[in-house]
Protein backbone atom coordinates (compact mmCIF):
# COMPACT_ATOMS: atom_id res chain seq x y z
CA UNK A 1 0.00 0.00 0.00
CA UNK A 2 1.65 3.60 -0.97
CA UNK A 3 1.53 6.06 1.08
CA UNK A 4 0.90 9.55 0.89
CA UNK A 5 3.15 12.43 1.37
CA UNK A 6 1.33 15.16 3.34
CA UNK A 7 2.27 18.28 1.78
CA UNK A 8 3.26 20.82 4.85
CA UNK A 9 2.16 24.52 5.70
CA UNK A 10 3.34 26.88 2.41
CA UNK A 11 3.69 23.99 0.00
CA UNK A 12 2.39 24.62 -3.13
CA UNK A 13 0.19 22.19 -4.67
CA UNK A 14 -2.04 21.45 -7.75
CA UNK A 15 -5.77 20.54 -8.55
CA UNK A 16 -5.74 16.40 -7.24
CA UNK A 17 -3.09 16.73 -5.08
CA UNK A 18 -3.57 14.74 -1.42
CA UNK A 19 -3.12 17.14 1.51
CA UNK A 20 -4.64 14.68 4.23
CA UNK A 21 -7.06 12.31 5.82
CA UNK A 22 -10.62 13.97 7.00
CA UNK A 23 -9.63 13.05 10.88
CA UNK A 24 -6.55 15.38 10.91
CA UNK A 25 -8.41 18.54 9.28
CA UNK A 26 -11.70 19.82 8.02
CA UNK A 27 -11.95 21.06 4.31
CA UNK A 28 -11.52 24.38 4.29
CA UNK A 29 -11.58 27.05 0.91
CA UNK A 30 -9.83 24.97 -2.34
CA UNK A 31 -9.74 21.67 -0.43
CA UNK A 32 -12.86 18.84 -0.83
CA UNK A 33 -13.10 15.40 0.90
CA UNK A 34 -13.54 12.38 -1.45
CA UNK A 35 -13.69 9.00 0.58
CA UNK A 36 -11.81 10.40 3.74
CA UNK A 37 -9.64 12.20 1.85
CA UNK A 38 -9.20 16.06 1.76
CA UNK A 39 -7.99 16.59 -1.88
CA UNK A 40 -6.88 20.03 -3.43
CA UNK A 41 -9.17 21.98 -5.94
CA UNK A 42 -7.26 24.12 -7.17
CA UNK A 43 -3.37 25.34 -7.57
CA UNK A 44 -1.62 27.31 -4.66
CA UNK A 45 -0.02 27.31 -1.33
CA UNK A 46 -1.28 25.11 1.67
CA UNK A 47 -2.70 26.76 4.45
CA UNK A 48 -3.53 25.47 8.36
CA UNK A 49 -5.87 26.86 10.53
CA UNK A 50 -4.51 24.72 13.79
CA UNK A 51 -7.42 26.62 15.87
CA UNK A 52 -10.17 25.37 13.59
CA UNK A 53 -8.01 22.29 12.32
CA UNK A 54 -9.12 23.38 8.59
CA UNK A 55 -7.11 23.11 5.93
CA UNK A 56 -7.03 25.69 2.79
CA UNK A 57 -5.67 26.16 -0.17
CA UNK A 58 -5.06 29.67 -0.97
CA UNK A 59 -4.65 30.90 -4.79
CA UNK A 60 -1.26 32.20 -5.58
CA UNK A 61 -2.93 34.23 -8.78
CA UNK A 62 -6.03 36.30 -8.31
CA UNK A 63 -9.31 34.60 -9.47
CA UNK A 64 -10.97 36.74 -12.13
CA UNK A 65 -13.64 38.76 -10.51
CA UNK A 66 -17.19 37.62 -10.67
CA UNK A 67 -19.78 40.48 -11.47
CA UNK A 68 -21.88 41.14 -8.27
CA UNK A 69 -24.96 42.97 -7.22
CA UNK A 70 -24.36 46.09 -7.28
CA UNK A 71 -21.18 46.17 -9.40
CA UNK A 72 -21.05 48.74 -11.95
CA UNK A 73 -20.40 47.21 -15.35
CA UNK A 74 -19.46 47.99 -19.31
CA UNK A 75 -20.90 45.98 -21.76
CA UNK A 76 -21.41 46.28 -25.60
CA UNK A 77 -25.16 45.87 -27.08
CA UNK A 78 -25.10 42.75 -28.98
CA UNK A 79 -28.65 42.69 -29.86
CA UNK A 80 -31.85 44.72 -29.62
CA UNK A 81 -34.84 43.08 -28.46
CA UNK A 82 -38.68 44.39 -27.96
CA UNK A 83 -38.29 43.79 -24.45
CA UNK A 84 -34.75 43.55 -23.56
CA UNK A 85 -30.82 44.53 -24.68
CA UNK A 86 -28.63 41.45 -24.86
CA UNK A 87 -25.15 42.91 -24.03
CA UNK A 88 -21.93 40.95 -24.17
CA UNK A 89 -19.71 42.19 -20.68
CA UNK A 90 -16.59 43.86 -21.45
CA UNK A 91 -15.37 44.91 -17.54
CA UNK A 92 -15.97 45.52 -13.98
CA UNK A 93 -15.19 48.90 -13.04
CA UNK A 94 -12.47 48.87 -10.13
CA UNK A 95 -11.05 45.65 -11.06
CA UNK A 96 -8.59 47.35 -13.51
CA UNK A 97 -9.66 45.66 -16.92
CA UNK A 98 -9.36 42.39 -15.80
CA UNK A 99 -11.07 39.36 -17.86
CA UNK A 100 -14.43 38.33 -15.93
CA UNK A 101 -14.77 34.68 -14.70
CA UNK A 102 -18.42 33.63 -15.86
CA UNK A 103 -20.88 33.86 -18.81
CA UNK A 104 -20.31 37.31 -20.63
CA UNK A 105 -23.86 37.68 -21.29
CA UNK A 106 -25.65 40.64 -20.03
CA UNK A 107 -29.66 41.50 -20.53
CA UNK A 108 -31.29 44.93 -19.80
CA UNK A 109 -35.17 44.99 -19.28
CA UNK A 110 -37.38 47.01 -20.67
CA UNK A 111 -38.21 48.02 -17.53
CA UNK A 112 -34.82 48.86 -16.13
CA UNK A 113 -33.64 51.05 -18.58
CA UNK A 114 -34.98 54.57 -17.75
CA UNK A 115 -37.07 55.84 -14.86
CA UNK A 116 -40.80 56.37 -17.08
CA UNK A 117 -42.19 54.57 -19.92
CA UNK A 118 -40.15 53.43 -23.23
CA UNK A 119 -42.16 53.36 -26.12
CA UNK A 120 -39.26 51.43 -28.14
CA UNK A 121 -36.18 49.95 -27.19
CA UNK A 122 -34.04 50.46 -30.37
CA UNK A 123 -34.01 54.92 -29.38
CA UNK A 124 -32.53 53.91 -26.35
CA UNK A 125 -29.91 51.43 -27.39
CA UNK A 126 -28.26 50.38 -31.07
CA UNK A 127 -25.80 47.56 -31.72
CA UNK A 128 -22.21 48.19 -30.84
CA UNK A 129 -23.14 50.65 -28.22
CA UNK A 130 -21.18 50.66 -24.88
CA UNK A 131 -23.15 50.69 -21.70
CA UNK A 132 -22.39 51.98 -18.53
CA UNK A 133 -24.50 49.90 -16.26
CA UNK A 134 -24.86 48.31 -13.09
CA UNK A 135 -25.48 44.68 -12.00
CA UNK A 136 -29.31 44.30 -10.00
CA UNK A 137 -29.20 40.36 -10.33
CA UNK A 138 -26.48 37.49 -10.77
CA UNK A 139 -28.05 34.48 -10.05
CA UNK A 140 -28.75 32.99 -13.28
CA UNK A 141 -27.84 33.65 -16.82
CA UNK A 142 -27.56 36.10 -18.64
CA UNK A 143 -26.66 38.82 -15.45
CA UNK A 144 -29.52 41.26 -14.74
CA UNK A 145 -28.59 45.21 -15.46
CA UNK A 146 -29.77 48.42 -14.68
CA UNK A 147 -29.66 51.93 -16.49
CA UNK A 148 -31.96 54.18 -14.80
CA UNK A 149 -28.99 56.34 -12.69
CA UNK A 150 -27.77 59.31 -14.79
CA UNK A 151 -24.18 57.93 -14.33
CA UNK A 152 -25.66 54.90 -16.07
CA UNK A 153 -26.57 54.17 -19.95
CA UNK A 154 -24.60 54.26 -23.73
CA UNK A 155 -21.22 56.32 -22.83
CA UNK A 156 -19.63 55.67 -26.51
CA UNK A 157 -22.12 54.82 -30.17
CA UNK A 158 -21.69 54.82 -33.39
CA UNK A 159 -23.44 56.23 -36.00
CA UNK A 160 -26.12 53.61 -37.34
CA UNK A 161 -25.88 54.59 -41.11
CA UNK A 162 -22.03 55.49 -41.03
CA UNK A 163 -20.73 53.94 -38.03
CA UNK A 164 -18.65 57.77 -37.30
CA UNK A 165 -18.19 57.99 -33.36
CA UNK A 166 -21.56 60.16 -32.27
CA UNK A 167 -20.78 63.55 -30.62
CA UNK A 168 -23.31 64.52 -27.84
CA UNK A 169 -25.54 67.83 -27.95
CA UNK A 170 -27.73 68.19 -25.56
CA UNK A 171 -30.26 64.57 -25.25
CA UNK A 172 -29.03 63.81 -28.79
CA UNK A 173 -26.22 62.42 -30.60
CA UNK A 174 -25.04 63.56 -33.75
CA UNK A 175 -22.73 61.88 -36.66
CA UNK A 176 -20.00 64.95 -37.40
CA UNK A 177 -19.65 63.36 -41.09
CA UNK A 178 -22.96 62.61 -42.30
CA UNK A 179 -25.01 64.50 -39.94
CA UNK A 180 -27.52 62.13 -38.84
CA UNK A 181 -29.47 62.66 -35.29
CA UNK A 182 -30.19 60.51 -32.94
CA UNK A 183 -31.37 59.29 -29.72
CA UNK A 184 -30.28 57.11 -26.92
CA UNK A 185 -30.53 56.57 -22.94
CA UNK A 186 -27.16 58.32 -22.22
CA UNK A 187 -25.11 58.57 -19.51
CA UNK A 188 -23.97 61.80 -17.85
CA UNK A 189 -20.14 60.25 -18.53
CA UNK A 190 -21.00 59.99 -22.55
CA UNK A 191 -17.67 59.48 -24.12
CA UNK A 192 -15.95 61.00 -20.71
CA UNK A 193 -14.26 57.26 -19.77
CA UNK A 194 -11.49 54.98 -21.21
CA UNK A 195 -13.30 52.28 -22.50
Amino acid sequence: MEVKKTPKEGDLVLPGDHLGVIEEYLPGEGVKEENGELIATRAGRVRIDKEKMEIHVEPVTDIPPLPKVGDIVLAQVIDVKPQAVIAHLLRIEGEGGREIATSKLAGIHVSQIKNGFVEDISNEFKIGDIVRARVISNEKSPIQLTTKDPDLGVVYAFCSKCRTPLIRRGDKLICPKCGNVETRKLSRLYRKLVI
